[in-house]
């Protein structure tokens, strides 16, 4: 069996409250679709490549945050806060407490959105070796 532990981040949480609507730069639009729960929100480039996404659920109570990625070519413009505005923007309780696991790499944009770092996190992958019975 091998076991690796994955890059270190922190558990966040932000109060919550809603958010208006991002402003995106010139050249790209948003996407967010919500289904029941679960709500996604898509950046697209001018030329239709996706430039950042991320996807929230609010269910009895908290609205997590899952998956916010801002593409390589596309970071530093402002597009994952425009990703984590849309996203709270659905939030339907007001009193919705909003939890997320950031790397540290993002810690200091949620910072910026008034996120608060609860503690320190981490996640251990196990591979177990198959083996075949007779």
């Amino acid at each position: 069996d091998e076991q690796a532990i994955q890059p270190g981040g922190c558990l966040m949480t932000h109060d919550g409250g809603r958010d208006a609507r991002p402003a995106l730069p010139a050249g790209y639009r948003l996407e967010l679709v919500t289904e029941g729960t679960t709500s996604v929100a898509r950046v697209f480039a001018a030329n239709g490549e996706l430039a950042a996404s991320g996807y929230a659920a609010e269910h009895h109570g908290p609205l997590v945050f899952d998956r916010i990625i801002t593409e390589d070519a596309h970071q530093r413009r402002g597009l994952g806060r425009a990703v984590m505005v849309a996203l709270g923007s659905t939030q339907c309780s007001d009193a919705a407490r909003r939890p997320l696991v950031a790397t540290d790499a993002a810690r200091a944009l949620y910072s910026t959105l008034g996120w608060t770092v609860v503690s320190p996190f981490s996640t251990v992958v196990i591979q177990y070796a198959m083996s075949s019975v007779r």
